[in-house]
Parts: structure tokens; sequence; C-alpha cells
């Protein structure tokens, strides 16, 4: 699209730039100046660690000419600098209108909340491909589209990059698209120019507020309320919010409201572990085994069939979908055998941690034993906690690396046991590969072993080098071997 056709909209102010640039045919919307080339535009965003006005030089010497900032940039001449307060909360807008707004040949479907988000993603996406949809889902694992899976990079996706996934969605031919919305990406705008047939709010809790993060509560649940306050006709709430003024109707799902989940309970079918309810809408019940176990397995597949049935499935057609739809990675059980059972999981927080761990005990009759590390250079006062919960709720932990980066794994697991007393309950193994293959090798008969972090991951970075990894792999290799 020609520079002046894309900025037609928009009533930002403009520095002349040479003839030429408004007849340049703008393929892409950039934050990156690294990526910005002649058929871009560079947007200058300014993030907690960095300001992209700085970067506006290194993007007009890789031959970018199109700009828009929040000042002056000093460049030459021939470029066109568009200027306007909040570049930022105009991101979604350009890009959707420079990719031919790609959302209006979807249906798309917006996820937030404190917990749940990817769980309540992974399961509507299996229950809608059950019943024979097209999907594209984006979840903070990466994206996947027909099948193929693109893991998620370490910075959350902006708005370009939403809208990005979704041009590729409809590239594919997709039919629904489902995404998943941080609060730092809704702080930032990432939900803008998108025509969401839904959205829907899993919980809200007080989680990721302090330094680097939310200021506070409030300005976390701003964020959230973003999602819910954009032009949706359906918002799915757990339950009923009274200062939440939202343009759509509202529906409730959980145990007392329009989409009603009721007799929870674990169960044991054709030899897998799930959790079944009964699940009532419009004055029709079924009955649904899902093959997932845990406080939070209810309220999660609710949430999914309630994005399912607005999808337009059958109540019967949901509850099909859902005996198929174990997110992967979330209470995955991935070997049973002699009354032994392996799970993978996600947990990095530790009141995750407790719930996933008090799940287990329920289906535990001999130990529960935990391999679990924590990440490299960030969120160290996650370590402590996480080593403290494993300890009171598991019987032996096997602490080790999980994506170390550059700091030392013996560090890290030093950080973690810091308020352990008792050191015969526990073993640290730097090497993630020998902490699963002697913790399979210690696993009994009755005996659970949960190993975190990195179930869906096939690569573990170390001193900032992607290397092949899968704890799936390993612990299957070592069955084998059993």
């Amino acid at each position: 699209m020609r520079v002046e056709k894309l900025f037609a909209p928009f009533r930002f102010t403009r520095s002349k730039g040479a003839l030429s640039v408004y007849d340049l045919n703008i393929r892409d919307v950039v934050t990156d100046p690294a990526v910005a080339t002649v058929n871009t535009v560079y947007v200058c965003v300014r993030t907690p660690i960095d300001d992209g006005h700085y970067g506006a030089a290194v993007a007009y010497a890789n031959g970018c000419r199109c700009f828009l900032a929040a000042r002056g940039l000093g460049l030459r001449e021939d470029a066109a600098v568009y200027t306007t307060e909040d570049p930022e909360s105009h991101l979604g807008a350009l890009a959707a209108r420079c990719f031919g707004y790609p959302a209006r040949s979807l249906t798309v479907f917006g996820i937030t909340g404190t917990h749940g988000k990817t769980s309540v993603a992974d399961t509507l996406a299996a229950t809608l491909r059950h019943a024979g949809k097209k999907i594209a889902l984006f979840s903070t694992d990466g994206t996947e589209i027909d099948g193929v899976l693109k893991l998620a990079p370490p910075t959350a996706p902006n708005a370009a990059d939403v809208q990005r996934m979704l041009r590729a969605a409809r590239r594919k031919r997709a039919e629904f698209a489902i995404i998943e919305f941080s609060a730092y990406m809704l702080a930032h705008h990432a939900e803008k120019s998108i025509p969401f047939a839904a959205v829907l709010l899993t919980d809200l809790a007080p989680r990721h507020i302090g330094k680097g993060m939310h200021q506070d509560f409030a300005a976390y649940w701003a964020a959230k309320k973003k999602l819910l306050l954009s032009p949706s006709p359906l918002v799915f709430l757990p339950e009923p919010i009274a200062d939440l003024d939202v343009k759509g109707r509202v529906v409730c799902y959980g145990d007392t409201r329009d989409i009603v989940a009721q007799n929870s309970r674990i169960l044991c079918e054709n030899g897998s572990l799930g959790t079944a309810f009964s699940l009532t809408y419009q004055k029709e019940t079924v009955e649904v085994f899902y093959p997932v176990i845990g406080d939070f397995a209810t309220r999660n597949a609710t949430a999914a069939a309630a994005l399912a049935l607005a999808a337009g499935l059958s109540l019967a057609e949901v509850a099909q979908g859902l005996s198929h739809a174990a997110p992967i990675g979330r209470m995955e059980c991935i070997y049973a055998n002699n009354g032994a059972r392996v799970f993978l999981d996600t947990a990095y927080e530790a009141q995750d941690l407790l719930g996933v761990l008090r799940s287990l005990r329920r289906v535990t009759s001999g130990r529960l034993c935990v391999v679990i590390g924590s990440v490299g250079g960030r969120a160290v006062y996650r370590r402590a906690p996480l080593g403290i919960t494993a300890a009171e709720n598991a019987d032996f932990i096997y602490f080790t690396a999980d994506d170390p980066g550059s700091e030392p794994v013996t560090r890290i697991m030093q950080d973690m046991v810091s308020e352990i007393e008792d050191a015969g309950r526990y073993l640290c193994i730097p090497s993630r590969r020998k902490a699963i293959l002697r913790a399979m090798e210690d696993l009994r008969a009755g005996d659970t072993l949960l190993i975190l972090g990195k179930a869906r991951d096939d690569t573990q970075l170390v001193m900032g080098t992607k290397e092949p990894f899968s704890d799936r792999k390993v612990a299957l290799e070592a069955a084998r071997r059993t």
C-alpha cells in the first residue's frame, strides 16, 4: 500500500519527505529497527527498557524512509516523519490497514485473565479442531496455524505482531483465531483494531504487580478490562462484575451461572485420568470427561466450552471435543505403568505449583516427586518460594537447570534450596537430562513424578545458545530402558 494511502485515515502531523517516499509500497509495520527496510514503516515505541526513537537512525540506515514517532527524529530531509502523541496506541490500526484488515476474514476470540489463559486457549482450539474447524492459535507458547507450532520469542507480541499473526492465519485459510492476551500486551494496546466475536476473562488475582511490571492492582485490572471493553458482541465472565460497562452481552460461566458446571470429580476413563462433570446450557445437560486433573480443570474446560458454544458448536459437540482436548504440557500424563505416573506441567510460580501438587497428591498412593528448576538472569524472587513450596508438598525434589542462560546453574539451585531445612529431601543435579534420568530411575510403583517447567519446549537456553532438549523425550527414553 502506498504511504499516502496508508496514512490517509490518520490525523498525524507530517514533516516533508522526498516525493518518492510517498510512492513507496509499504508491506510491513515494524518496531525493531534491525528489520526495517525501504518497504516498511518504522514506529517508535517506548518500552520499560527501551525508547524506539533512538533506533530511528538505524532504521534509516537500513533503508527505511517512513516513520511514526512522538517527536522529530533529526533524520535527513528525504525521510517522511509522521508524529502523534502516542505512536504505540496507533500501531494496531496502522498494521491492520497495511495488512488489509485480516481479522475481518476470521472469527476471533480473545482470552485474558490471571490464571488458565493458555490452557483455555489450547482446550478451545482442540475442541474446535475435533469438530472439523480450521484454527489459528496465538498463545504465550507460540503461534500454531494448521497444526504447525512456532515457539514464541522471549518478548511479548505487540499490536503489529498480533496483526501479522492474523494475516498469516488468513493466508492459511483459518476459520477461527484464538488469541491469548497478557496484561502487558493489553497495556500496550495489542487488542486494537480487532473485531472480536467474543472475549473471555478466566479470573482476576493480584499478580504481576511490582517493579518492572504493573504499578498496582488498579493498573493491572485496567489493562485486563481493555479486552473486555472492546467492541465484542459477547463477553464471558466467571461471575458478574458490577463496575464493568461492557458493550456486548454478558454471559457468565461457572457453578451457578448461564453456563453451569457441577458435580466435578476425578475419574479414570479408559486408563486416562481426568475430570468428569455435568455441563448445562439452556436447560440441556451433558456429561463431560476432560482428560486433565486439578482444581482448575473444570473451570478451564467450562471457559473453553463457553467459547466453543459461541463458535456454533452444539453442547454434545462440545462434550465430545473436550474429551480429546488435553492441553499439551498442562498436567499432561506422558507415562503410566504399574501404578507409577509421570506428568509434565509448566507452573512457574509458587501459587501455581501448590495447586498442581495438591491435585497430584490426591491421585498418588506412593511418593510424589518433582524435577524443578528456574530460569537464569531474571525472576530471582520466584526461586525460594518455588523451592519451599515443592519441599512442603512433595516427598522428594530434584533441583536442576531450566533455561539458565548465562547464569551458573549452581547459583540458581542454591537460591531455590535456600529456605529448605531438610537437605535429605532433595538432590541438586545441574544437568537437566541427568536429573530427569535419575528421577525416572528412582520411580517406583504408586509414585508420581512431576517434571516441571519446559513441557512444550524442544530447546534449552544455555550461555546464549538454544540447545536441543525435550523433557518428554528424555523421560520416555528413560522409561523404555526400565
